[in-house]
């Protein structure tokens, strides 16, 4: 990513991954989709752990 014109540095802006919404968790992926409800914010942190794992699995497997 190239500095823009009079920027001395580059800035990196990072959405907030995990939502609380009527008492449940919820986390975004990359691909837009929303992955829950899950009891808590542990969970849903756990949950997508496993999430990257196995797109990661898939993307070194060719498949995807």
């Amino acid at each position: 990513m190239d500095v823009r014109s009079g920027e001395q540095e580059r800035h990196w802006f990072r959405s907030e991954r995990f939502s609380l919404v009527n008492g449940q968790w919820y986390f975004q992926t990359r691909e837009g989709t929303v992955e829950g409800p899950f009891d808590d914010v542990r969970e849903a942190e756990m949950e997508l752990l496993l999430y990257l794992r196995h797109a990661e699995d898939a993307l070194f497997q060719g498949v995807g």
